[in-house]
């Protein structure tokens, strides 16, 4: 599809299951693709399945709950620097820009 955009939503961490052991970071991204317009409902079923399984793989390991933190969109790319530390891993490639999408009234 020509004109999918790239959007990714923050989820944080509401606490850690009692126990030994790494129970998960503080913050998980769930990411998605799609054409809708934001205002679209169709949106917010994609993206509430996005959310529902990256949240569930963390309540799943370790999360006791979650809050849902902000949405950004893909903004395009820009190379990989030659002095970053990810040159080694990622010569040639981009890293996305994203920016947070704010909420229309």
């Amino acid at each position: 599809m020509k004109d999918e955009k790239n959007y990714h939503i923050v989820l944080h961490a509401d606490g850690f299951k009692e126990g030994n052991g790494f129970k998960g970071f503080d913050s998980a991204c769930a990411h998605f693709s799609t054409s809708e317009s934001i205002d679209a409902p169709h949106f917010h079923v994609i993206m509430n399945k996005a959310i529902d399984m990256i949240a569930g793989q963390q309540l799943d390991h370790g999360w006791a709950d979650y809050t849902v933190g902000k949405l950004f969109v893909q903004d395009g790319s820009e190379p990989v620097s030659v002095m970053s530390p990810a040159w080694e891993y990622h010569k040639g490639s981009s890293f996305p820009i994203w920016k947070e999408v704010k909420e229309t009234a």
